[in-house]
């Protein structure tokens, strides 16, 4: 058995595994990321790395993280993880590890572990969304991810939903600002009624239990997202869109979803007209939380062969 080690680097905490050929998790953890402390947070992660290789094999380190990247490494911008924007971040982990290293996109990582162990196993041409604090997705192209000219494919939560005011910053506009679940759907209900929430099943609760406020901040956001799945339809034709994230775990959410895709397809000739034939499904994901940490590791074992 050939083994691991994959790393999935957010704002907040660091997930690490040593992850087998099969794609396995077998052991897991996490630590605190230091987003302005490059040098820790590297240290941390090659401690870990060292750790596993007392006891195992390591071929190879993947790495997720959020941001651009470039195919050689080089991060563009990393998110939330401030310390790593300008830096080839696979030559400073491979000098650190002593591995050969991969970096990708933490949403190219979730979409590559789908088509490895996940739900998109055997399709050629798909997208996966994740509807987290804003809208990730992973591109996937006759089964490679479209990373585009310069890594930045996939950043499709800055494509604009709002009419344009040219007195503000119009990525307050964006499918991000509507659709992300903490920038969208939390901050309008938090705007429409005062109240704070940290959980989308709070939401829905209150829209089950016919709360006004609650059912027009949800029907806006079902709305939303909606319009942005079908705009990727549109222009990549995917044999399916897969959906991430904690709320795409709610079978509640995801079927009034459905039906307001199928409604605006039934509103809308051309869609309409193709609907069966060429408008692609929606589905969740499988992989959930491991997804990033799999997808690192899924590439890793693409360059040791």
């Amino acid at each position: 058995m050939t083994y691991y080690v994959g790393f999935d680097i957010g704002g907040t905490a660091v997930k690490y595994g040593l992850v087998n050929e099969t794609g396995k998790i077998i052991e897991k953890g996490s630590f605190a990321t230091t987003p302005n402390d490059g040098e820790q947070l590297i240290a941390n992660m090659a401690k870990q790395v060292a750790a596993y290789q007392e006891k195992y094999a390591i071929l190879s380190v993947g790495v997720s993280v959020p941001g651009i990247v470039r195919k050689d490494g080089y991060m563009i911008t990393a998110g939330a993880v401030t310390a790593f924007f300008d830096i080839n971040l696979k030559t400073v982990c491979e000098t650190a590890f002593q591995l050969p290293v991969v970096v990708q996109n933490d949403a190219n990582c979730a979409a590559l572990a789908e088509q490895w162990i996940g739900n998109a196993q055997g399709v050629e041409n798909y997208i996966v969304i994740s509807l987290g604090t804003a809208v990730g997705c992973g591109i996937i192209i006759n089964n490679a991810i479209y990373q585009g000219a310069h890594g930045a494919a996939g950043e499709v939560g800055w494509t604009m939903q709002q009419p344009l005011d040219y007195t503000q910053d119009l990525e307050a506009g964006s499918w991000n600002f509507t659709s992300g679940v903490v920038l969208g759907l939390y901050n309008r209900y938090q705007q429409a009624t005062g109240k704070e929430v940290t959980d989308a099943r709070v939401i829905l609760d209150l829209v089950r239990q016919g709360d006004a406020q609650a059912s027009k901040v949800m029907d806006r956001y079902y709305e939303d997202v909606a319009k942005g799945l079908l705009n990727l339809v549109c222009a990549f034709d995917p044999e399916v869109i897969l959906l991430g994230g904690g709320i795409s775990a709610n079978d509640e959410f995801l079927g009034h979803l459905s039906e307001r895709i199928d409604k605006i397809k039934q509103h809308h000739k051309s869609l309409n007209h193709l609907t069966g034939v060429t408008v692609a499904g929606i589905k969740p994901c499988l992989l959930r939380n491991d997804a990033g940490l799999i997808g690192a590791v899924y590439q890793a074992k693409q360059i040791i062969g």
